[in-house]
């Protein structure tokens, strides 16, 4: 199921990806004429650049809601050349007031070919759009994941509602190594100085498009991957695990057979055409297995194929089972099977005809190591629990196998909940640098005293604050530059963030040449540490600073803080801000109710005041898409440890239905010497019980070290974030729970049987 699902996701979506030209590099730059993408298609390391302009909007739905609608203009809606769009019904020349709406975008918000929709821009105005197409746009991100819807628009149409006629972003396909992230930065910082900057214009953002992902690369690709193979060893250690059950299965066919083997082996069997027989016995299970595994597996890709497609908006060309995928399976269901069955066999065609015939049923294998001689000590009222105990270490081969199983199950179970407590705590610490109710974007401009002013006439709010976000490039020692990071300028007693510091301080008053670094950028750039002296570099200004401190790590990638007038320096902007920050409560994020009233107050007032950029973004509206996707991921997570607890229960159950057969004989003496069907069936669930408890406690051990390992590669693959560790006693409590039914239900079935047992029965077995 996984190896076919993964064949599917690289063919139909990284494929596709791939054969659309995906953009090297996004180049936002003060507004520009379409010649701008012709010069720098012209250079010889491009292949291929391509101009668009980009438009924040919003969308009304049916319900009345507004939602953000991302608006995307080319020079040619028919002849994109890079990120191409693809419109799969309707028309793709477009009219001034016609839009193509993306598929996922359209199918979410119930909107379809033939309706007039109402959009407005950072103005009063509304504008009504006829939906002339539904397009697919592999590169946007999906609707599913942020909640943002995404059109496609002429330049004329922007002009009709009141936006310059330029564009905003070129879009820029390197020409060798676009693969290669150095390569690629390298280009765009030539694009940058022989292109951009001599034609009158500035960069005000270069980027690799995606989330940390490499040039050329699907947005996801790097997130993907890493969660099938996560997912891959999952299966593998089911596969494992239930290499278990087939011992147990063939040690139950032998044990139930053992007199056979004696009477066979008497009248001339030798052991090779014994051991044969069975071999061949497991291997027509096998084929039966096959039969079912096949289909379910095939089943089972095509699903998770599908659910892949639904999120991450790809289509699927086939759904046929690859032949590679076919010939695994199959050399899984017939190797794996037929290895494991094979010590069992050889250890059960070694018994002699004496013992076959004659000692079946008596428990002549009980051992007398050291554990055995204390039990056979013990004396009392817990008879049973101690010959619940005797028996349960009667065969250490298979209590090892048994508690392999169990263990290995129940130490995943713990790791995937300690892998859910780890991404929640790195959510919290992320929400240290979102500590807010509501954030609004700001116009151009913006005034820190007039922001201020204007903010506190709303009632009701208890923190208030103004950020200064601006873009700058590290400045390496050989001259190079870094690709562009995140720098952010605020008061350093700013309630609106509450960082947690690794190394060294915060800043303070009069930290003019003093900054603060996250965790993100000293991996991005490791020779830098803590009190290293840096370059920034912002437009034409470079400047020296010494880093004071260090902060966790960020989803938002490398970030720098500095005192919001030494932001004003380097960028040329004093006392500008362009980011409002608010809290209602003094010390605790509000409810999404509180959040989203207050959001739309100060919207409405900034409006009015001429002050606001964009829409308000809300707390709840961050973590929620987030929570979302982590949601997901662990639910996926649950239910393979929940196939895993299978195994190990169908394990359990297995052995001590051999336990059952192999005292059919002492099961008929207790029987005889006055033991009722409730004191038979208490040894065989405490025996369950025991062998429950005893996983429980080597699992509690083994669960710290793999809920390591797995909560890094997740957040590894869901985040590109090496994090913290927690691990989730709640999670060792609730396998105690269930490795406890688990321990009753596998004893239900073994009990039954050993109390319908009679002495008659027993007297009679073979």
């Amino acid at each position: 199921m996984i190896n076919h699902a993964g064949i599917i996701v690289r063919r139909d979506l990284f494929g596709s990806y791939a054969a659309g030209k995906p953009a090297s590099l996004h180049i936002t730059v003060t507004p520009f004429k379409e010649g701008l993408a012709s010069a720098a298609a012209a250079m010889p390391d491009v292949e291929a650049a391509q101009a668009r302009r980009v438009a924040g909007a919003s969308l009304l739905t049916a319900s009345g809601e507004w939602v953000d609608l991302n608006l995307n203009a080319f020079p040619d809606m028919t002849s994109i050349a890079v990120d191409q769009v693809r419109v799969q019904s309707g028309r793709p020349a477009l009219k001034t007031r016609d839009i193509v709406l993306e598929r996922q975008s359209a199918e979410a918000l119930g909107l379809h070919l033939g309706d007039v929709i109402q959009i407005r821009t950072d103005g009063d105005r509304t504008f009504d759009l006829n939906v002339v197409g539904i397009g697919h746009d592999l590169y946007a991100l999906p609707y599913a994941l942020l909640g943002q819807a995404d059109g496609y628009v002429t330049l004329d149409t922007l002009v009709w509602m009141g936006l310059p006629r330029s564009f905003n972003r070129l879009d820029v396909v390197v020409q060798e190594d676009r693969y290669d992230r150095g390569h690629v930065v390298e280009v765009g910082d030539r694009i940058r100085d022989l292109v951009i900057n001599p034609s009158g214009y500035r960069v005000l953002r270069s980027q690799i498009p995606g989330i940390g992902a490499d040039p050329g690369k699907h947005w996801a690709q790097d997130q993907i991957n890493g969660f099938l193979l996560i997912l891959q060893i999952m299966g593998i250690m089911a596969i494992l695990l239930s290499s278990g059950l087939v011992v147990n299965t063939v040690s139950a066919i032998l044990v139930q057979q053992i007199r056979q083997i004696g009477i066979m082996r008497s009248i001339g069997a030798d052991r090779r055409q014994l051991v044969s027989m069975y071999l061949f016995n497991v291997f027509v299970f096998c084929l039966l297995g096959l039969g079912i595994a096949i289909p379910l597996g095939t089943l089972g890709g095509w699903w998770l194929a599908e659910f892949a497609a639904g999120f991450v908006n790809f289509d699927i060309s086939s759904l046929g089972i690859p032949v590679q995928v076919l010939l695994l399976e199959i050399a899984i269901g017939l190797v794996m099977p037929l290895g494991a069955a094979l010590y069992p066999i050889l250890r059960g065609t070694r018994m002699s005809i004496y013992d076959a015939v004659y000692q079946n049923g008596l428990g002549a294998e009980v051992s007398q190591g050291r554990l055995d001689r204390w039990l056979m000590r013990l004396r009392g009222k817990g008879a049973l629990v101690i010959l619940a105990l005797r028996n349960t270490f009667r065969n250490k081969t298979r209590l090892a196998f048994t508690l392999i199983t169990l263990t290995l199950a129940g130490a995943m179970f713990i790791a995937v909940f300690s892998t859910r407590a780890s991404l929640n705590e790195h959510l919290d610490e992320t929400a240290r640098y979102v500590n807010f109710d509501v954030a609004l974007p700001l116009g151009p401009g913006s005034d820190f005293h007039t922001i201020l002013r204007e903010a506190r006439r709303n009632p009701g709010l208890s923190v208030v604050d103004a950020w200064a976000l601006g873009l700058g490039v590290f400045v390496r020692g050989d001259g190079s530059e870094s690709e562009q990071i995140d720098v952010i300028g605020l008061e350093y007693d700013s309630a609106t963030i509450n960082p947690w510091i690794l190394e060294g301080r915060w800043l303070g008053t009069g930290d003019s040449r003093s900054v603060v670094v996250n965790n993100d950028l000293l991996e991005s750039e490791p020779g830098l540490r803590l009190g290293d002296a840096i370059r920034i570099k912002a437009g034409d200004r470079t400047l020296s600073y010494h880093i004071v401190g260090v902060t966790s790590n960020h989803l938002s990638g490398p970030r720098i803080y500095m005192d919001i007038r030494a932001f004003g320096n380097l960028m040329n902007r004093p006392n500008q801000v362009d980011m409002l920050r608010v809290r209602v409560e003094a010390d605790q994020i509000s409810s999404r109710a509180v959040q989203e009233s207050f959001a739309s107050q100060i919207e409405t007032r900034f409006e009015n005041a001429g002050l606001k950029q964009g829409d308000a973004i809300t707390n709840q509206a961050i973590f929620g898409d987030f929570t979302d996707v982590f949601d997901l991921i662990l639910t996926v997570l649950v239910v393979m440890a929940v196939l895993l607890a299978v195994v190990g229960g169908l394990g359990l159950t297995g052995s001590l239905g051999i336990n059952v057969l192999e005292r059919t004989r002492e099961i008929g003496v207790l029987r005889a010497v006055g033991a009722s069907n409730i004191a038979v069936s208490k040894v065989v669930l405490i025996e369950g019980m025991c062998v429950g408890l005893l996983s429980w406690l080597l699992g509690a051990l083994l669960s710290e070290p793999v809920g390591r390992g797995l909560s890094a590669a997740v957040i590894q693959a869901v985040m590109q974030s090496n994090l913290g560790f927690r691990y989730s006693f709640p999670g060792l409590f609730l396998w105690l729970v269930v490795v406890g039914l688990i321990g009753v239900g596998a004893s239900l079935a073994p009990a039954r049987r050993a109390a319908r047992l009679t002495v008659r029965e027993v007297l009679d077995y073979e």
